[in-house]
């Protein structure tokens, strides 16, 4: 019984971690956050945070065709192979798939969208602009929003998702926290004031 336990457990951590690996391992690397200060430093909004932000978002989605693959190795074991491993492989990876299906039903799931790109792109219109908040904006994404480094005021209430920097806790600690948040922000977004 133990045995049977400990295989469908193996197969279960499988089976959500497999499809995730890319989007918790790709722009994890030096070369890859260069121009980016170490995490949990504010983030200045710039060209290639956007650029980073829509890998980010690709790679969320990449989530739904890579969860295929444990699912078919999960099958194939549940037909001619451990079936307690395989029953877990594939009930997680198809637990994963199913997240990603209904996300595409309800977009705002997911952790980086369009949207969040447009809203950044919004302030850095706006601090370029007359619209500024002070002499000399310095608009930086911080954990919790996007505010002015230079005056302190808030441009965005929008919290950070993870944006693939490397973090300083320790390994186990940190793979275990990125796959928990799955992406998004580990603070809850405040409510967004209206415009116009």
């Amino acid at each position: 019984m133990l045995a049977f336990i400990s295989r469908f457990g193996v197969g279960l951590a499988l089976g959500h971690v497999l499809p995730r690996l890319p989007m918790l391992v790709v722009t994890r690397g030096k070369a890859a956050n260069a121009r980016f200060a170490p995490h949990p430093a504010p983030v200045h909004l710039e060209p290639h945070l956007t650029a980073r932000l829509l890998l980010m978002r690709r790679l969320w989605w990449l989530v739904l065709p890579a969860s295929l693959i444990p699912m078919a190795f999960g099958a194939a074991s549940l037909v001619s192979g451990n079936a307690a491993f395989g029953f877990g492989l594939w009930i997680a990876s198809g637990w994963t798939a199913l997240h990603r299906l209904l996300a595409l039903v309800k977009l705002d799931v997911a952790p980086v969208r369009l949207e969040t790109a447009q809203r950044l792109q919004a302030v850095m219109d706006r601090c370029a602009g007359d619209e500024a908040c002070c002499a000399h904006p310095v608009p930086v994404w911080e954990s919790e929003a996007v505010r002015c480094a230079a005056c302190r005021s808030m441009l965005d209430p929008m919290p950070r998702p993870d944006l693939g920097r490397p973090r300083s806790d320790p390994w186990p600690v940190r793979f275990l926290r990125l796959w928990v948040a799955d992406g998004h922000a580990m603070l809850l977004a405040e409510p967004r004031p209206p415009t116009g």
